[in-house]
């Protein structure tokens, strides 16, 4: 059995916030812009257009990158307790 969608919400965007919901909708496929917007409030489709597969390769660079420092720091931090003859524990 179909629902008949009777209630009416509407607000007010911006022409550049107009695009970007646009731009987002036609991304994602969906049929209409009221589709893709009560999908996103609903959490049927998720918030937000794809995003540009080089953000994912930045963020595997950066995590690797922190996950070194954070050795690099654990390493530091022995060297320097073990020349104080102390034990520092630092929490993550």
């Amino acid at each position: 059995m179909y629902n008949v969608r009777s209630r009416l919400v509407n607000f007010r965007v911006t022409n550049e916030e107009f695009e970007r919901l646009k731009a987002a909708s036609d991304t994602r496929g969906a049929r209409c812009l009221s589709e893709f917007a009560r999908g996103v409030i609903l959490g049927t489709i998720e918030d937000g257009p794809p995003a540009d597969p080089s953000v994912h390769q930045e963020l595997r660079t950066f995590s690797r990158r922190l996950a070194t420092v954070e050795a690099n720091l654990a390493r530091l931090i022995d060297a320097l307790a073990a020349v104080k003859g102390v034990s520092l524990d630092i929490q993550s």
